[in-house]
């Protein structure tokens, strides 16, 4: 998750997690946003000792690597195996451990929190994504993002799922929406991602800087370069990534006796696909 905050699950609690995306759509243009550059996240003093668990992706060459702290790793487990219990998310797991041509990390930092993002991209010179590490929060299965970038992720609200289940299933989401940013990432031309991680940098600079007057030719420039606003290009890459969460939802919550779709989240995926009809399955 610039931060996929773009790419990034905020932390933020949910203010009654409204599905309606189509209504939110009013904010958009003027609603700037902080772009943070895409270095590897830094530990934390008492994270440096991790455990590190690596699996062989065949070639002798490990394509997927899984740096987890030893104080997290059971939940960490816990997350993993219940994403890995859908065919959804076994598809997206194996995608990445047999791709000898790519690289993918996985690792938690307290820092993240209740949130996640996708950082330390690699692109090759023809821009094709090569490799990436997924940032897991250490809290990852509390918290609930806001209805405007994250309508499936904020639809399991409090209340929406059993008690038992409710936080594993959260996370193991976050965890889901992750992979949909990588899915939409490695079909997407590295050098105009990271051209629109440079300007909406300059963007959001002269936005705040002229009075945050949204017609500043300058501005128009940008946004022809970019072809979208900050706040357009980061709904639509977040919208692509709740693809991942969707995915994983429809097929854990109906394979559940005791997490059977709600109400809330099953409105949440049906305004979704009648907000974007084209990515229906």
């Amino acid at each position: 998750m610039v931060r996929e905050r773009i790419g990034l699950l905020s932390s933020a609690r949910s203010r009654g997690c409204l599905v309606k995306v189509l209504l939110l759509a009013i904010f958009c243009f003027a609603l700037p946003i902080t772009i943070t550059a895409l270095n590897h996240f830094p530990c934390t003093p008492d994270e440096k000792a991790e455990h590190v668990v690596t699996v062989d992706a065949g070639a002798g060459s490990p394509s997927l690597k899984e740096v987890i702290p030893a104080k997290y790793q059971k939940r960490y487990l816990k997350w993993k195996n219940d994403y890995l219990s859908t065919d959804a998310g076994r598809e997206e797991w194996e995608r990445y451990t047999l791709d000898p041509k790519f690289t993918l990390t996985i690792t938690i930092s307290r820092e993240e929190a209740e949130g996640a993002r996708v950082n330390g991209l690699h692109w090759d010179a023809t821009g094709k994504l090569i490799a990436a590490t997924i940032m897991l929060g250490s809290k990852l299965d509390s918290g609930y993002p806001s209805s405007f970038n994250y309508p499936i992720t904020c639809s399991l609200a409090p209340g929406n799922l059993p008690s038992e289940v409710k936080g594993t299933i959260l996370a193991a989401t976050k965890l889901a929406h992750e992979f949909g940013h990588l899915n939409r990432m490695m079909n997407m031309d590295g050098r105009l991602y990271e051209l629109q991680n440079r300007l909406m940098i300059e963007y959001n600079r002269i936005f705040h800087a002229n009075g945050l007057n949204a017609q500043d030719p300058r501005l128009s420039e940008l946004v022809r370069r970019m072809d979208g606003t900050p706040v357009s290009i980061a709904q639509e890459r977040e919208s692509w990534a709740e693809m991942g969460a969707i995915l994983y939802l429809q097929e854990r919550l109906q394979k559940d006796r005791d997490a059977k779709m709600p109400q809330p989240i099953r409105e949440a995926i049906s305004t979704y696909y009648l907000t974007y009809p084209g990515r229906l399955q």
